[in-house]
């Protein structure tokens, strides 16, 4: 049985078109919109389903990636970390 106490919140983040949200569908079994090619396709901060490693739930935060096609870097850090403050 896992621990909620000991949740674990990991934001996935990198450049667009890297494989984030696919790698987080694998690792959680979620089904988030994944793009093709290298157009942006994640366009808010979004969370996989939780799901348990070694008793402790694990929650994936796919981000927008980098050099995205229509958002600046500095936009997007800017929407993490307000997701991150607004969450903790």
């Amino acid at each position: 049985m896992a621990n909620q106490n000991s949740e674990i919140r990991i934001a996935v983040m990198g450049a667009t078109g890297s494989g984030k949200s696919t790698f987080i569908n694998k690792a959680s079994g979620s089904s988030l919109p994944v793009g093709h090619g290298l157009e942006s396709c994640t366009k808010e901060v979004q969370t996989s389903r939780p799901f348990v490693i070694s008793g402790r739930f694990v929650t994936l935060i796919d981000t927008p990636g980098f050099d995205d096609t229509t958002r600046s870097d500095t936009d997007i850090l800017s929407m993490i970390a307000a997701y991150l403050s607004k969450t903790y």
